[in-house]
């Protein structure tokens, strides 16, 4: 949209016109990143309270991504259940089953799923009839393949399962429907219920979030259980630490945050210096 080259074509390099566009261009550019991040939350503060998630049947789509990928799949489900985003509180969720970054899950492979929770046997009955029209998707699919045309995980099969109703840590956080909103609860929200609930639950416990968000308030719940988190992991899903393990260091996702860091460090914005064995690496 602002195409910097194309405006100062005609200028001289270093000239005075040149350097004004320039910086006209960096302040706009810079009002709607920074509108953006504020619209998100990026400053908002993180207040936790006790609470309860209410637990029961959920039927769901689950898949293996970068957790950004959550919103893209709760939009598909509830478009299969006949519920807006705007309605989604309470009906849609999200369960991150690999919040723990120190468990050492690769970047790309954290394990989610999303569906409805307590949907009634009318709409269970609708979300697994589903299945029969679905493409078959192997083991080694590309993630192109569980799309069905704009439609994202739309050939990811429904499955149901029962969680439990438990005592949590309860977050309310501004929402927008977008990356941007993704993106900060990966790197703001959940590490402070994670804090939260390391500080509350025996040490080694299994960390999980459950989610549900809606565009009308512009507002995602979030739950941290302080109690049977294992009993979130459905279908025989490994634990994190044990699913880390069997993935061992190869990944062909993208970790976003060692990218972040990488770039900030490229730019000078913190970081450690580079020793000499990193200069030999390069």
């Amino acid at each position: 949209m602002l195409n910097y080259h194309e405006l100062t074509i005609n200028e001289p390099r270093g000239s005075p016109a040149k350097r004004k566009q320039f910086i006209v261009i960096c302040c706009v550019m810079g009002f709607v990143l920074g509108n953006t991040l504020i619209n998100a939350g990026a400053f908002n503060s993180v207040r936790i309270s006790e609470g309860k998630f209410a637990g029961g049947e959920f039927v769901h789509k689950s898949l293996e991504r970068d957790y950004v990928a959550f919103v893209g799949l709760a939009r598909t489900v509830g478009s299969d259940a006949g519920v807006t985003e705007a309605d989604q509180d309470g009906v849609i969720y999200s369960v991150l089953l690999d919040v723990d970054s120190s468990a050492g899950v690769p970047g790309g492979s954290e394990r989610f799923m999303t569906g409805v929770l307590n949907g009634g046997e009318a709409t269970t009955k609708e979300l697994l009839a589903l299945n029969d029209n679905m493409n078959p998707i192997g083991p080694d699919a590309f993630v192109g393949d569980y799309n069905k045309g704009d439609k994202f995980g739309a050939n990811i099969s429904y499955e149901t399962g029962s969680l439990p109703s438990v005592d949590a840590g309860v977050c309310q956080f501004v929402y927008t429907g977008g990356f941007m909103s993704a993106l900060i609860y990966q790197y703001k929200v959940f590490p402070a219920l994670i804090k939260y609930a390391k500080e509350k639950t025996p040490e080694g416990s299994p960390l999980v979030i459950a989610t549900t968000c809606t565009t009308r308030d512009k507002i995602c719940t979030h739950y941290i259980p302080l109690q049977k988190a294992d009993e979130f992991y459905l279908a025989g899903r490994a634990p994190t630490k044990e699913y880390a393990e069997s993935l061992g260091t190869d990944s062909s996702g993208i970790d976003i945050a060692a990218a972040f860091k990488g770039v900030a460090r490229v730019l000078g914005f913190g970081g450690k210096k580079s020793s000499s064995k990193d200069k030999e690496e390069l």
